[in-house]
């Protein structure tokens, strides 16, 4: 039996060598990304390596990975004539800069410490001294007669302690001459490691796949893994040669990325799942007639409130960076023209669907949502969509608006600009875009749409969006136009789409183009389409449509003893264009929610009413340079007692 000592020294000598086997036995392994699929959130990347597989175990080292990686959710496949035992990690740190001075720095930093400790030591035997010199002090004041000794003695003893006295003083000077000399030094020395580089150090995650072969042999291994600093939003350009030919629609991702590595020409795959100025026609909703007024406000604040509920109780969210939405009341009317803001940043307006989107910068925390009349509400920034509802203020305004015409055209519109006018953005738009697209695969499951590029692209970590082009479609479209007079006086050009479930579509924004003119944006909605989906390709200054109150009667039923109240419009269409149109128009009755109150359509001017709805539609075509007229007469019976306003 050997000896306790012996027995430890042998166990050393037995381990020793095992870890220095693993050690050696160590093959770091270069990689790549091959392939990216970018989610609406976040992506999943695929990195590929080849490399000879030692005979026996080893282990295979893919260093420089990003530390954000979940090394527990890493997937990793192999093929070749090796097995891959187990997969560990571990973390590594680089010095990136700063390693030359490190040693510099230590060296300044134990001369400091040095120094310090001995401040402190001179500093101690000062206190020492200032003790003797109390003591000192203490028996200065004896006489003969209290000390009990002679006159001679007494006067050594004093010629003995004003000696010491001086000594100490002297001792006391040269203790602060050292201490000022090394606080000097101290100073010297912090200059001195100030002046130092920084020691800048960069930490990665690296992989270890430990394998086993009975030869050696070459393989390839793949891993994949989850980022969630990535992502892309859908975009389309729609472009309208003429209203004869078929709309062109390229689909676009906006893809962007800060998972802290660079995407070097690596196939890049955009995949649906995972989880403004808006230029869109409005939509007329039921009108109902409410013969409690306040009341009708104090439900309307209710239900508003009960709406932002949810909003109000999401925490804010640093990594929205734009947020988009509707803004309506409590009967769920779009507000068109309120502003929308984020805290010390820029503001926009809502369009006549009441739609938005805003870009939302780094130091923003609120929307700030505004309209006239209505009770203003502020809301932390949570979610990439926020629908918001805005209660009626309790004290309402009169509105009047005037409005100036230029040439018979409107201010404002002269101002837009007209949506066949101005070429300023086509030379750009055009040469931004003059290059080959590569082709795009489509692969379909119930649950999302993958599109794969086949090309090459790099992709920054830096978070700036590149656009991606997905495809292109010629689609057959039925292009006319449409007018809410009620709401707006403009004519909307619109393209209805047939079939367009096979498109493989979704929600974003639309950049319009008209005869290579830039027009505006607007707004693909698709949760909003049926088996037509409609765009709003803008607005068309040369076709205006007026809408102007021509009889306003209120009388009573002498013998029915109800009040009766008749509003007659007048609805005009210019058409200052050279070619025919055809324009669909609609506007609307008020509904009755109480039986006692009759709504009664006297004259609808050719219409189609429809009686759920109250919405009435014309659908007409104007000659060029006509002028076509729409009468449009309805009337309200009720009780005398029961408040009924139509102010519109």
């Amino acid at each position: 039996m050997f000896p306790r000592p012996l027995l430890t020294l042998l166990a050393v000598v037995l381990v020793l060598p095992a870890a220095q086997a693993e050690e050696d036995n160590e093959k770091e392994v270069r990689h790549a990304i091959d392939h990216v699929t970018v989610y609406r959130q976040g992506a999943q990347i695929k990195r590929t390596a080849t490399s000879v597989i030692p005979n026996g175990t080893a282990t295979l080292v893919f260093p420089d990975l990003p530390t954000s990686i979940d090394p527990s959710e890493v997937r990793i496949t192999g093929t070749g004539d090796f097995t891959i035992l187990s997969v560990t990690h571990r973390y590594h740190t680089d010095t990136l800069s700063g390693a030359e001075s490190q040693a510099k720095r230590e060296r300044l930093q134990k001369e400091r410490n040095d120094l310090h400790h001995l401040m402190q030591q001179e500093q101690h035997w000062y206190s020492i001294l200032d003790k003797e010199e109390q003591l000192l002090a203490s028996h200065a004041q004896y006489s003969v007669k209290d000390s009990g000794v002679d006159l001679a003695r007494l006067m050594e003893a004093t010629k003995f302690m004003r000696a010491r006295r001086i000594e100490l003083l002297q001792e006391r000077q040269a203790i602060d001459k050292r201490i000022g000399d090394m606080q000097a030094e101290l100073t010297t020395l912090d200059l001195a490691m100030g002046a130092l580089p920084p020691l800048r150090t960069e930490t990665h995650l690296e992989l270890l796949i430990h394998t086993e072969a009975q030869a050696q042999t070459s393989g390839a291994i793949s891993f994949g893994y989850w980022m969630q600093q990535a992502g892309w939003d859908p975009a389309y350009n729609a472009r309208v040669e003429s209203v004869a030919n078929p709309l062109k629609l390229e689909s676009i991702a906006l893809v962007h990325q800060q998972t802290g590595e660079a995407w070097e020409r690596v196939d890049l795959s955009v995949s649906t799942g995972t989880p403004n100025r808006n230029r869109s026609k409005p939509h007329l909703t039921p009108w109902f007639l409410h013969a409690n007024h306040q009341g009708q406000r104090g439900a309307a604040a209710s239900t508003a409130a009960a709406a932002n509920n949810w909003l109000k109780a999401q925490a804010y969210n640093p990594a929205v960076r734009q947020v988009r939405g509707q803004l309506y009341d409590a009967q769920g009317q779009p507000l068109i023209g309120a502003t929308v803001s984020v805290s010390g940043g820029r503001s926009v307006v809502t369009d006549i669907n009441g739609f938005y989107m805003i870009d939302v910068p780094s130091n923003a925390r609120n929307i700030s949502y505004q309209s006239m009349g209505m009770v203003a509400e502020n809301i932390n920034v949570s979610n990439a969509v926020m629908n918001v509802a805005l209660a009626p203020a309790m004290e309402m305004l009169d509105e009047v608006s005037v409005a100036r015409y230029v040439d018979g055209i409107p201010e404002e519109d002269v101002e837009r600009g007209s949506l066949f006018g101005s070429r300023r953005e086509r030379a750009a738009e055009r040469a931004a875009q003059a290059f080959d697209y590569a082709s795009v695969s489509v692969q379909s499951t119930p649950t999302q749409t993958r599109f794969d590029i086949a090309a090459k692209y790099s992709i920054a970590s830096d978070g700036v969006v590149q656009s991606v082009r997905i495809k292109d479609m010629e689609i057959p479209a039925e292009f006319l136009y449409e007018a809410t007079p009620k709401l707006d006086a403009q004519a909307y050009l619109m393209a209805h789409i047939m079939d367009w479930e096979e498109l493989d579509l979704i929600s974003g924004r639309l950049r319009i183009y008209f005869e290579d003119d830039f027009v505006g944006e607007s707004s693909l909605v698709l949760n909003l389409a049926s088996d037509t989906l409609s765009l709003s390709l803008g607005p068309d200054p040369s076709i205006q449509v007026r809408r102007k109150l021509e009889a306003h009667n209120n009388k009573t039923n002498v013998i029915s003893g109800k009040r009766e109240l008749e509003r007659e419009w007048e609805i005009t269409v210019d058409n200052r264009k050279r070619q025919p149109i055809r324009i669909v128009i609609d506007d609307q009755l008020p509904l009755s929610n109480d039986e006692d109150v009759e709504v009664k359509a006297d004259a609808l001017g050719g219409g189609k009413l429809d009686k759920d709805t109250g919405r009435v539609e014309w659908d007409i075509t104007v000659k060029p340079g006509q002028r076509e007229n729409i009468r449009l007469k309805y009337s309200v019976q009720a009780p005398r007692d029961v408040p009924i306003r139509l102010d519109s």
